[in-house]
């Protein structure tokens, strides 16, 4: 790298890029003179001129600036070219390195999680460990205002719609106030080198056909859209927080943390309720809420004296009488292996209900119902059958072939502490059918066929309300 290369060609006036973010960090106190700081560097445009920009400021800063990288797995030669790229980059601006690597491909099979969610959770994870101190990410105002425009299409409130917040925790965004096409020009006027990832060129996700398609319509209308769209965020951002403020006040004097009168949440205005409730499940850990969550509290406020709902993460909110408790949800115990009644109605271990067997002719049993299965009866007997949790190594076969029971019951996007407890049906300990996954179709009789029929009835409330990834076991 020549020394060109090395050093800004420019001072930085103050009209210039590197001022325009210097006074936008001090604004927003982003980053604090001598403070550590480690910038998220993909090698794409962005990051590049963010790691730019705070080597020209680090001097003036005090800052001790270091650069991480993130290889997901997925992406081939172009992902290995990246990570060369960042290495050496790095190297050459004599800033120090750290390369991760994952298998996000390996997270999504594992955890339901699309390949993108699966991938942004272990590149967070590795940069949050790496990072001692503040880490930087290369977000930019077009950033911003692609993120608004998503919220906006799915129905999102003020916090959704103040778009990327300049800081979240120890995770800051100087470029923010910083357009795309500002970048583009300091990449141009400084030589700047860096990578294009082929992924931004495609359609096939949202905030690509945004960019490509829908905002470039927009700027027709308004050449100032981002900048439009940036000020709107901003004030959002703004009165969310002061609703933040106002609900934490309301909701102290409607009980402590963890309980409040039910009676007195109520009585505030539905804005402020929802605002308060949306604390308290943010106070239980849960990262950005989904609208769901708070929809299903408003109804628990609303139900009888004794009801409760299961949240995300092992959680539940709990209505006694007049009080709201939030507090940890106890996991179903696990199933063991028990040899059913059939005929019958065989009793199991707590909230799990209990299993009814009966012979009927000419039925047909919806694919859609999960919770109950029409099996061939010559096919049944004489053997026992037998229901027990699952075990390692279950693979189950259904229409499209055999899987390993684990990723099928993350396909259906069963919560994961309640897996262990979802009853598998077995003939010779072999997995012909599982309740809320489906049963092997060589095993199931056919319309107007005499079948045995297999129902699983367990209390309600274990599966009561969104699961873990918003979906509620199928019910009949």
């Amino acid at each position: 790298m020549s020394e060109a290369e090395r050093r800004p060609r420019h001072e930085n006036p103050p009209g210039s890029l590197t001022e325009k973010v210097y006074r936008y960090v001090l604004a927003n106190e982003l980053l604090l003179p001598g403070e550590d700081v480690t910038v998220a560097l993909s090698g794409g445009a962005d990051s590049v001129s963010l790691l730019w920009v705070l080597r020209a400021l680090a001097p003036r800063m005090e800052l001790r600036l270091r650069a991480a990288h993130f290889h997901h797995g997925i992406r081939g030669r172009e992902a290995d070219r990246d990570a060369e790229f960042c290495r050496a980059l790095c190297a050459g601006w004599e800033i120090p390195f750290t390369l991760g690597r994952g298998d996000a491909a390996a997270r999504a099979a594992e955890t339901g999680e699309s390949l993108e969610e699966a991938a942004r959770v272990l590149r967070y994870r590795f940069l949050e460990q790496t990072a001692p101190g503040k880490l930087a990410t290369a977000h930019n105002a077009d950033d911003n205002a692609e993120t608004l425009l998503i919220h906006l299409l799915r129905g999102s409130g003020p916090r959704g719609l103040g778009g990327i917040p300049p800081r979240r925790g120890r995770i800051v965004r100087p470029l923010l106030s910083c357009t795309r096409e500002e970048i583009e020009a300091l990449l141009a006027r400084e030589g700047l080198p860096h990578v294009e990832d082929s992924s931004n060129a495609a359609d096939d996700c949202l905030r690509n056909r945004l960019r490509h398609q829908v905002l470039p319509l927009l700027r027709r209308e308004n050449p100032s859209l981002t900048r439009a769209l940036g000020r709107s965020a901003e004030l959002l951002r703004q009165e969310d927080a002061f609703l933040s403020r106002l609900a934490a006040r309301e909701g102290a004097a409607c009980g402590t943390a963890g309980s409040y009168d039910c009676g007195r949440l109520l009585a505030l205005d539905p804005v402020l309720r929802r605002r308060v409730l949306l604390g308290a499940l943010e106070e239980l850990g849960l990262e950005d809420p989904a609208s769901v969550y708070v929809e299903a509290l408003e109804k628990l406020l609303r139900a009888g004296p004794s009801a409760r709902l299961d949240l995300p993460g092992g959680r539940r909110a709990l209505r006694e009488y007049g009080l709201l408790r939030f507090g940890p949800a106890p996991a179903p115990e696990e199933l063991p292996d028990t040899v059913l009644a059939v005929p019958g109605v065989t009793a199991l271990p707590g909230r799990l209900g209990q299993i009814r067997c009966f012979v009927t002719k000419n039925s047909y049993f919806s694919k859609k119902n999960l919770t109950t299965f029409g099996l061939k009866c010559d096919m049944i007997a004489p053997p026992e059958i037998h229901v027990r949790g699952r075990r390692p190594g279950d693979r189950l076969r259904l229409s499209g072939g055999s899987k390993a029971l684990k990723a099928l019951m993350i396909d259906r996007k069963l919560p994961a502490r309640l897996r262990a407890a979802i009853p598998v049906l077995c003939l010779e300990d072999r997995p012909i059918a599982v309740f809320g996954v489906g049963a092997d179709p060589a095993w199931l009789a056919a319309p107007g066929q005499e079948a045995l029929a297999v129902c699983w009835e367990p209390d309600p409330a274990l599966f009561s309300g969104p699961g873990e990834d918003g979906a509620p076991f199928p019910h009949p």
